[in-house]
C-alpha cells in the first residue's frame, strides 16, 4: 500500500508490472522519490539564502514561499499526473497512460530546467541565486543553491534518459495516437 504512513492506494512493481519492465517503473519511481527530496533540499535551500538576509539576492521571500507551495504541490501533481499513468501504462499496456506520461513528464522536464535556472522569486535555488548569494559573500546560501543546481541539472538528464527509453518502448510496442483516443473515449464512456 502507497505510502506507508497513510496507505490510500496500492502500489506494488513486482506484482502489477511485468518482470521485464519492472526495472524501469522503478527506476522512475526512485526518479519521482528523489524529487520529493530536492524538493525539500530546494525550500530549505531558499529559507537559508532569506535568513541570511543576502541584500544582493532579490526576492528571496517570495522565492521561499513559493518553494514551500512546491512541497504540496509539485509533489501531488507529479506523482497523479506522470508517476502514476507510467505506472498504469506499463501495468495495463495502455496507450492513453503512455500519452499522459508523456505530456506531464515533458512539462516536469521543462520544470527540473527552469528550476536548475533559479529565477529569482520563483521558487528555486538555482545557479542565479546561488552567482547572487555568491556575490553579496554569503556562502552557505551560496552553497546549499549550488547543491540543489546540481541536483536538478541530475534529475533533469535521468528523466530526459528515462523518457527516451519510455518512448523507444512505446514506438517497439507499437502504441499510436488514435489508439490512445480510442482508449479515452472508451473511458469516458464507461464512467
Amino acid at each position: 500500500n502507497f505510502p506507508p504512513l497513510y496507505p490510500i492506494m496500492y502500489h506494488a512493481i513486482d506484482v502489477e508490472v511485468p518482470a521485464g519492465d519492472r526495472r524501469t517503473v522503478r527506476t522512475i519511481f526512485y526518479l519521482w522519490i528523489a524529487l520529493e527530496a530536492m524538493l525539500v533540499l530546494n525550500c530549505v535551500s531558499c529559507l537559508i539564502v532569506m535568513v541570511s538576509n543576502a541584500a544582493d539576492v532579490s526576492n528571496a521571500g517570495a522565492s521561499f514561499g513559493s518553494s514551500f507551495v512546491y512541497l504540496f504541490t509539485i509533489t501531488a501533481g507529479s506523482f497523479f499526473l506522470w508517476y502514476r499513468p507510467i505506472y498504469n501504462a506499463y501495468m495495463k499496456d495502455s496507450s492513453m497512460f503512455f500519452y499522459l506520461f508523456f505530456i506531464f513528464n515533458g512539462f516536469h522536464i521543462l520544470f527540473d530546467a527552469y528550476m536548475a535556472v533559479g529565477v529569482p522569486g520563483a521558487g528555486s535555488a538555482g545557479i542565479i541565486i546561488m552567482l547572487q548569494c555568491l556575490s553579496s559573500k554569503k556562502k552557505a546560501g551560496a552553497a546549499f543553491c549550488g547543491i540543489s543546481f546540481s541536483l536538478w541539472v541530475l534529475h533533469f538528464v535521468a528523466c530526459l534518459v528515462m523518457y527516451l527509453r519510455v518512448r523507444r518502448h512505446y514506438k517497439r510496442r507499437g502504441h499510436t495516437f488514435a489508439e490512445a483516443k480510442q482508449q479515452a473515449y472508451m473511458g469516458f464512456a464507461q464512467s
